[in-house]
């Protein structure tokens, strides 16, 4: 994976994020105190999902805006 800009990897849980909002929001808990990682089903729950090239990102694009995006790439 390539972790350029904000792209990074959870040395807790290994998943990889697309942004630093997307890695704050899989953390839960106080620090010192319980502090974990959430679990991928914990994450989706959230609203977060993976995006193409596998990183988490914080929610899923709406369908009007991805198929916006996909008629601008044909």
């Amino acid at each position: 994976m390539n972790l350029s800009g904000q792209r990074n990897q959870c040395r807790g849980c290994d998943q990889y994020f697309n942004s630093n909002k997307a890695f704050d929001k899989h953390r839960r808990g106080e620090h010192g105190h319980g502090r974990r990682c959430l679990t991928p089903e914990e994450m989706m729950a959230k609203g977060m999902s993976l995006n193409k090239a596998g990183f988490w990102i914080t929610e899923k694009m709406p369908e009007a805006v991805s198929d916006l995006r996909r008629q601008d790439e044909a």
